[in-house]
């Protein structure tokens, strides 16, 4: 386990919780863009929202409209069939929640996959990208019961870290671990605990 990111997730821990284990990852591939419609609006920085009160009234609604984030766009594809399914369930159930939450957080491309003793919560850096020191927001957060299992499932050249996260609705969501070495060792330290 990479200790940067054991120490992001630590600061997230709550009183007498035990860390299990922790994963960089990103979505996997096929995975869809929750629709514009089902995210709130972004919070502007304060920087910008200075700026913006000073632009004459048809300017600040322009850009109020653009919502535009340029750390997403590696993320912002359009799932290409080649790529297998990476989402089942529709944007109400547990999977979609989890791509929703992803999706308003506006962070960084990557994010941290966390289990404790209690929950499953991810992680992303919503830094400013001038900024080089990350600063963590969790966006997401389940008790450990909502997901019944992680499966590493890696295949073929471009998918080796994949994992699919099965929530207890049925739904499932795919995400590739930037190791892929540690798609296996992640999935197989929330299933020893769960056994145990």
């Amino acid at each position: 386990m990479n200790q940067d990111r054991r120490r992001q997730a630590e600061d997230f821990l709550q009183p007498d919780e035990q860390l299990i284990a922790v994963c960089a990852c990103e979505p996997g591939p096929g995975v869809p863009n929750p629709p514009e419609e089902l995210l709130a609006p972004p919070e502007p920085a304060a920087l910008g929202r200075r700026i913006e009160e000073k632009l004459p009234r048809p300017l600040q609604q322009f850009f109020k409209a653009r919502g535009h984030d340029p750390r997403r766009d590696a993320a912002e594809r359009t799932p290409d069939p080649a790529d297998g399914t990476g989402m089942e369930g529709g944007w109400q159930s547990a999977a979609g929640r989890f791509l929703i939450g992803r999706a308003e957080a506006r962070g960084s491309a990557t994010d941290v996959l966390v289990v404790t003793d209690r929950r499953w919560f991810a992680l992303t850096d919503v830094s400013p990208l001038w900024q080089s020191t990350p600063v963590m927001q969790q966006y997401w957060e389940v008790p450990r019961s909502a997901i019944t299992v992680v499966r590493a499932n890696g295949t073929g050249l471009l998918q080796k870290g994949r994992m699919s996260i099965e929530f207890a609705d049925l739904s499932w969501v795919a995400v590739s671990a930037l190791t892929p070495a540690e798609a296996p060792a992640f999935a197989a330290a929330a299933a020893r605990y769960r056994l145990g």
